[in-house]
């Protein structure tokens, strides 16, 4: 299998093992920017990385006028560039507890700011971004024969 496949066991499981993610997309005036952000969850069937952010954020905006993405996830043991199509919405109640949970994975995040993102999920404040991603560009995957 191609190594840079998104369906290569080795990419699927660093991509759902980071939660750090550098979003790229286009501004107003068509310039690129990007954000630091995290990820929420990924779908590997369909190829689909969820965020959690503010409904109102420019990077919300950016998005419905430019949909398409680039993205590098990952950390200093490996790292993935990949793009993508972003699709942003309001989730229902069952995809915030499917892809919030009630705590985080992630130890550093305390129960409260896991709470406070679900409360503005479903009141609205904050939205989901769909990211469909289409192909992997490059990657350094971690060396997992140690």
């Amino acid at each position: 299998m191609n190594p840079l496949s998104l369906d290569a066991p080795d990419v699927v499981e660093l991509i759902r093992a980071n939660h750090r993610v550098f979003l790229f997309c286009r501004d107003g005036a068509r310039r690129p920017i990007g954000y630091a952000m995290r990820s929420v969850g990924y779908r590997a069937a369909i190829r689909r990385l969820y965020f959690a952010t503010y409904a109102k954020s420019a990077k919300v905006q950016h998005l419905r006028s430019a949909p398409e993405v680039a993205c590098l996830i990952g950390d200093d043991a490996g790292w993935v560039s990949a793009r993508g199509v972003a699709h942003v919405y309001q989730p229902t109640a069952a995809e915030v507890d499917d892809l919030i949970g009630e705590s985080s994975p992630d130890q550093r995040v305390p129960e409260s700011v896991v709470t406070k993102v679900r409360d503005r999920l479903l009141s609205g404040k904050r939205c989901f971004i769909d990211l469909t991603l289409t192909e992997v560009r490059a990657a350094v995957l971690p060396d997992r024969r140690a």
